[in-house]
């Protein structure tokens, strides 16, 4: 099974950024609120404990209704973005990984509204299964929104969108925009990201050169091959040839002269389906007889003493 289709394997790539997310909203639950935390613990239980992916999901969305239902703050924003990590890692054990980003639409109203952790799963997510390309328009958008800048982990989201989105999509100009930023990345970081994008696209050049390199060969490969498939035709074909002139020669050569003479004939005039009595067939059939008397003639002058 492929990378990019094993749960497991993807869930251990996002499995750091859920459970250091997750643990964030322990100490909510001393003040027991709001209502959703206690419903946040059993899925948590389900997710780790029992490894009961599903039951774990369907508390989530439980939790997530409670939560529209209540006055927005910021220890419900929170808990609702602890019960996001928490379905994505159930999601994606049980290989659900393309419905992360629609599932989490349900609940923001724009991808640029999600938190930092949910965006940093959802690039490695993306970026794991190889599918980046989901992400671009998302992650790019969400770097746009001046609050979302703001964050301290800005530069971390925006750190992955350019190792796992942009450049792996070959966007080196974008890539080298965003390493230039410095409301993002500090001065070193940005000569660090800067260099990285350069190495990036000498890769990318050199495996295009290559792989360009490998096609003209393949073609060229190719075309000789059909060169040599119509060579070998033709001299099939020429041997045949060969063979049945032969063989013709040799029955004229113990055929009487007329006779074989009266067979061309014949076989002009069906060839060419040509009827004898058609005034069509005058000139083809008078050449004929013409080319005949001629061969004739030539062969008497050759040989005197067979005159007949």
């Amino acid at each position: 099974m492929s990378e990019s289709r094993n749960p497991m394997a993807v869930a251990e790539n996002v499995s750091s950024c859920s459970l250091s997310a997750m643990w964030d909203w322990s100490h909510l639950s001393l003040s027991g609120t709001p209502p959703a935390v206690p419903l946040l613990d059993a899925a948590a239980d389900l997710l780790v404990l029992e490894r009961n992916f599903a039951a774990s999901l369907g508390i989530c969305e439980r939790g997530l209704q409670i939560l529209s239902a209540e006055p927005t703050d910021a220890k419900c924003e929170q808990v609702k973005t602890s019960l996001c990590v928490v379905a994505i890692q159930c999601l994606v054990e049980l290989g659900r990984w393309r419905e992360v980003l629609p599932w989490l639409i349900q609940y923001y109203q724009t991808p640029q509204e999600m938190p930092y952790n949910i965006m940093e799963m959802c690039i490695l997510l993306y970026g794991k299964v190889k599918q980046p390309q989901v992400m671009l328009e998302v992650s790019s958008d969400w770097l746009q929104v001046q609050a979302n800048r703001l964050l301290p982990n800005c530069c971390r989201v925006a750190e992955l969108h350019l190792l796992h989105i942009l450049l792996p999509l070959g966007l080196f100009s974008d890539a080298e925009v965003l390493a230039q930023d410095s409301d993002v990345f500090t001065e070193k970081q940005r000569h660090i990201a800067l260099a990285l994008v350069s190495e990036h696209r000498r890769q990318w050049e050199e495996y295009e050169a290559a792989a360009a390199t490998e096609r003209d060969e393949h073609s060229q490969s190719e075309s000789m091959g059909r060169t040599g498939k119509v060579q070998t035709r033709i001299q099939n074909v020429a041997h045949l040839l060969l063979r049945a002139l032969g063989m013709i020669a040799g029955i004229i050569r113990r055929t009487p002269f007329r006779n074989a003479a009266l067979a061309v004939l014949l076989i002009t005039i069906i060839l060419l389906r040509l009827d004898p009595a058609s005034p069509a067939a005058y000139g083809p059939i008078s050449s004929l007889l013409l080319l005949i008397r001629q061969t004739i003639a030539s062969i008497f002058q050759r040989h005197p003493s067979r005159q007949l």
